[in-house]
């Protein structure tokens, strides 16, 4: 989620807020002066300060509550319970911006609680009722996921938000201690002072610990493997058995470095291929994502997603796809590799020789190319495309070939080694259930890591529960 996205949301839910803090302080006003005052004739003042503190904190619980519940979908994963410190390593494998925002975004949701409490609650002044007022709000907000089924419980959130207030209560007695009345004595002074300094300690080590994170990455040569495992299988929902042997020697492999395009750099490509189709870019329409752009044409109804890791692809013609008449054409079948070429060509994408050409279904064409060696280096990936003929062009275009130069050998592992990996549950893989896993054989297959290096893998093809698939067992040692 970018934080264009977050902001929108955070707005939205804040206008709800508005709302809901004016009804509610409107309720307090009638009753304070109409009941209490007037009726009952109480003698107890209220001040305007009181009620803006409360407009304010209602506002804020309508965004907390918005982000952490009301934006949720039902999902499969939804109800589960993450242990500790799960979101951190997946966030380092990964090592994408939105994971570390999202898990920033922990801390940051509940400083302003630790900050707003004790400034219009006298009773949390003291630090340890706020620091257990935030542990408290986080740990419902958590329940209230796990059993609505709007989220997970994640330890790593009630973690993260606790520090948050923490944090916040730090700033709000660093704030206090600025506009507070002056100590008569010196050293009473100096002992407040020193007792200020101590509640910025979660501050301090919160930024320490995520610096020397960034650091230890920045520090690493390649990026991490995304099929590096967090948390290894339960061995006792696990039944792996082998059809052959595995080779036991430990090879060194080669590691291919892919180009990572920026965001100018993907924008001008997408300004080349509309520019062939006989348009432009609507720059008003741009999303720039993390990973991804996504650009849309003035005319012609085309979008492009641009990759910025190995500059993918994917191109779609709603005009072709999705006509005003509601009547689709139907695709070209039988077409030869030259005229798909040479029509792919014309508009600015161009496939390399080596890759292998078919045609998938009627009208639907690909061009394969396994681990295939260019002058330039490697290439690996399938360029698809559904071809409508000379006037009306492709429909869709999805370009997922990765083209890498060789950067550096590595020592791996031995496909046995990874073998028993995979038997002892070392492996990427989501959910809880039983699985019974047949081995049939191993290759070896890349993947783009964290820092934009083609890594080397060792590809189980298997049927697990008796339906196909593929187990990927990082082949590089650690």
């Amino acid at each position: 989620m970018r934080v264009s996205d977050l902001i929108n949301l955070a707005s939205q839910y804040l206008k709800m807020g508005i709302a809901a803090a004016l009804f509610i302080i409107l309720c307090i006003f009638i009753g304070y002066f109409v009941v209490y005052r007037k009726l009952l004739r109480g003698q107890k003042k209220v001040t305007w300060k009181r009620f803006l503190w409360w407009g304010i904190f209602i506002c804020y619980l309508c965004v907390v509550l918005g982000a952490t519940l009301f934006s949720r979908g039902n999902y499969l994963y939804n109800g589960k319970i993450v242990p500790l410190f799960y979101s951190y390593k997946e966030a380092w494998i990964h090592f994408s911006d939105s994971a570390w925002r999202n898990i920033i975004l922990n801390f940051c949701m509940f400083v302003p609680l630790g900050f707003w409490l004790p400034l219009g609650i006298r009773r949390f002044r003291s630090f340890w009722k706020t620091y257990l007022a935030g542990f408290g709000c986080s740990l419902l907000i958590e329940c209230v996921q796990l059993f609505l089924r709007r989220g997970i419980f994640e330890l790593d959130d009630i973690m993260g938000n606790t520090i948050g207030t923490m944090i916040g209560y730090g700033f709000f007695s660093f704030g206090f201690f600025l506009v507070g009345r002056k100590a008569s004595r010196e050293e009473r002074k100096y002992r407040h002072a020193v007792s200020i300094l101590f509640l910025q300690v979660p501050l301090l080590l919160t930024c320490a610990a995520f610096a020397v994170i960034f650091w230890k990455y920045n520090a690493r040569e390649l990026g991490n493997n995304p099929y590096r495992y967090i948390e290894a299988y339960d061995s006792a929902r696990l039944q792996v058995t082998a059809e052959n042997t595995f080779r036991t020697e430990k090879p060194e492999l080669e590691v291919y470095k892919v180009t990572t395009l920026t965001v100018e750099a993907a924008e001008e490509k997408g300004e080349q291929i509309f520019k062939a189709l006989g348009t432009t870019t609507d720059t008003s329409r741009t999303d720039v994502y993390d990973e991804t752009i996504v650009l849309y044409s003035e005319m012609g109804g085309y979008s492009l997603w641009i990759d910025y890791q190995g500059g993918t692809m994917e191109f779609t013609n709603f005009d072709v796809l999705y006509p005003n008449d509601h009547i689709t054409p139907e695709p070209v079948t039988g077409a030869k590799e030259d005229e798909i070429r040479s029509a792919l060509y014309a508009i600015g994408f161009k496939v390399p020789e080596s890759a292998a050409f078919r045609e998938s279904k009627p009208g639907t064409y690909c061009f394969d190319a396994t681990m295939s060696e260019t002058e330039a280096g490697l290439v690996n990936g399938t360029f698809t495309c559904e071809y409508y003929g000379a006037e009306k062009g492709f429909g869709k275009i999805t370009d997922s070939l990765i083209a890498g130069t060789p950067y550096k050998a590595y020592a791996a592992i031995s496909e046995q080694d990874a073998y028993e990996q995979l038997a002892k549950g070392e492996f990427a893989w989501l959910g809880n259930g039983y699985l019974e896993i047949q081995v049939t054989s191993c290759s070896l297959a890349y993947t783009l890591d964290s820092k934009g290096y083609y890594q080397p893998n060792y590809a189980f093809a298997c049927t697990i529960n008796e339906e196909e698939s593929r187990i990927m067992i990082p082949a590089l040692r650690d």
